[in-house]
């Protein structure tokens, strides 16, 4: 099993940054995506934790110079990265989905309307991990037979009983 943790949306939010990267440690996350919406944030977050990050440019990345999607697998499964505006995601997951499906994606990874959502659209599965600069992230869970995305509000997570533990030795 992989531990991914997906976010987007941070928008310089410092705090829920800082907050996001101690939830990475304690919850032992061996892989971050950051759909976009800041990239120097996601530049920042790959400074921090010690896990391989992919992150894509969103709508507010002017003159970033990285992609705007990418394309990972995990476990056998393939995960698209994107932003999202681009897809028209405001008003429908349909484009994202067809495309998902027409590049033979387990999973579509997007941002951009700040609103968590986690669903089948048609074959496709897509998730929304909300905004970082409200607190929302999604912790998704990948083995070779199953893709279980969690969403969270990460003010309201509490490091494990087993990490608590450890934190008073």
């Amino acid at each position: 099993m992989t531990r991914i943790a997906v976010v987007s949306d941070s928008h310089g939010g410092k705090l829920h940054l800082a907050r996001f990267v101690e939830f990475c440690r304690s919850e032992r996350v061996e892989q971050v995506f950051h759909l976009g919406d800041i990239v120097e944030d996601a530049r920042w977050l790959e400074r921090q934790l010690d896990v391989p990050l992919t992150y894509v440019a969103g709508n507010c990345d002017y003159g970033a110079h990285c992609a705007r999607e990418a394309r990972v697998t995990v476990e056998g499964k393939r995960f698209l990265l994107v932003h999202g505006d681009r897809y028209g995601v405001k008003y429908s997951y349909d484009r994202l989905s067809y495309y998902a499906e027409e590049n033979a994606m387990d999973a579509a990874f997007f941002g951009h309307t700040h609103r968590p959502f986690a669903g089948y659209v048609g074959r496709a599965l897509l998730v929304n991990p909300g905004a970082l600069k409200s607190g929302s992230a999604c912790l998704v869970e990948v083995t070779a037979r199953d893709i279980v995305p969690r969403i969270l509000d990460i003010d309201e997570w509490k490091p494990s009983e087993a990490e608590r533990r450890e934190e008073d030795k």
